[in-house]
């Protein structure tokens, strides 16, 4: 996050942007979007994983009282056989969830490409919520891979490649390795499947990464502190907006939904801010505990994004803003409050995003050089 006093702090951050290695894979890098970069298109990987877990909180709980059985009934996935398979050979989902891993993969390797494409396709309909009672049998299947103790390292390279596949979506609820557009290798499978890789298909990165041990890198599986919420633990692709909050002191990101939900976005003293008051809006961040303040932050990320901005995006990022300072006791952040509502106004009755876009910004500038004339004077006195 940047600084309202304008000072280099080591992380100036906005959310982990995903961009091209050399080799064609994606990577995740830390860093500012130029604005006068053209906006970033969505890869396949992006697009197959936005919507990366089953929606397993509330959609769950309203949905858990239509059954209550450890197996549903008349749910045991099958795929529509072509005829000349034997029943022998014949392969289930659930097959693939509850047996041995050498026995499934020596049946698999016998069955057809159009087959292992049917089958594919089941878990994905399930995962989509397609098929009837999808979230009771995502929850079956879910708990029975991992309640099993024989999946390892070790005895998922015995696995056929659609098997692992299909035993990888089922663990992490991810659709993308399921799409026929995206083929990771045998060994990176594995390694999300045991946690030992971000299962983000565009970052991909070791874990924990950066070598990071503290209490959330270390205590939760699978949590990659590049680009996962340390409330929520998901990824998403809503870079560069003030829809993310970077740590500017440990580099861990949150949600700003998350944040506001969760009471990490509040008033208070920033730890590394001597000047600001005690009404400034801050975030407290959950992986060191540490407080940054907001409002550099906010500036930096219009300042950067903002002039490629639809009118819908503006609308969105005006909004956010908005709620980060309802509650400020500080005047800048009243100010800034005050101008969001403003704006989001006159765009709703008719003001052009470009305008509007350049009215936030000429806020800023002027918001800031008094802020800093303001210090200098203080520091002078």
């Amino acid at each position: 996050m940047g600084t309202s006093s304008g000072s280099n702090h080591p992380h100036q951050m906005l959310p982990p942007r995903q961009q091209q290695r050399s080799g064609g894979g994606l990577e995740t890098a830390l860093s500012l979007v130029s604005s006068d970069q053209e906006p970033r298109r969505e890869s396949p990987a992006e697009s197959a994983s936005s919507q990366e877990t089953w929606p397993l909180g509330d959609t769950v709980a309203g949905k858990k009282s239509m059954s209550q059985k450890t197996e549903p009934d008349s749910m045991e996935q099958t795929v529509n056989v072509m005829h000349h398979v034997s029943n022998a050979d014949k392969v289930s989902v659930r097959d693939i969830a509850r047996e041995r891993v050498e026995l499934v993969a020596e049946r698999m390797h016998r069955l057809p490409d159009e087959f292992l494409d049917e089958l594919k396709n089941g878990l994905k309909s399930i995962l989509e919520g397609n098929v009837a009672q999808s979230v009771d049998e995502f929850m079956f299947l879910q708990k029975v891979v991992q309640s099993r103790t024989d999946l390892s390292s070790v005895t998922l390279v015995r696995a056929h490649r659609v098997q692992l596949e299909i035993l990888v979506a089922i663990n992490t609820g991810i659709q993308a390795f399921l799409h026929p557009n995206i083929s990771l290798s045998q060994p990176s499978l594995i390694e999300i499947f045991v946690y030992k890789r971000c299962r983000n298909i565009a970052c991909q990165n070791q874990l924990p990464a950066d070598d990071c041990y503290c209490d959330i890198c270390t205590n939760r599986k699978g949590f990659c502190n590049l680009c996962m919420c340390t409330i929520c633990n998901k990824f998403d692709f809503s870079v560069n907006t003030c829809r993310w909050i970077g740590c500017d002191l440990c580099s861990h990101w949150t949600h700003t939904d998350c944040a506001i939900r969760d009471g990490q976005i509040t008033t208070g003293s920033s730890a590394k801010n001597n000047t600001s008051g005690p009404g400034e809006i801050v975030f407290k961040c959950r992986a060191c505990n540490r407080t940054s303040e907001l409002l550099g932050w906010v500036k930096d990320v219009f300042q950067h994004c903002a002039p490629n901005w639809d009118r819908e995006s503006l609308m969105k990022e005006l909004d956010f803003v908005s709620r980060i300072f309802r509650g400020s006791e500080d005047q800048r952040g009243r100010k800034l409050f005050w101008k969001c509502e403003e704006l989001i106004d006159k765009i709703k009755g008719g003001l052009a995003e470009a305008t509007a876009a350049k009215l936030i910004l000429m806020f800023f500038q002027g918001n800031f050089f008094f802020m800093n004339q303001h210090y200098y004077l203080s520091a002078e006195s």
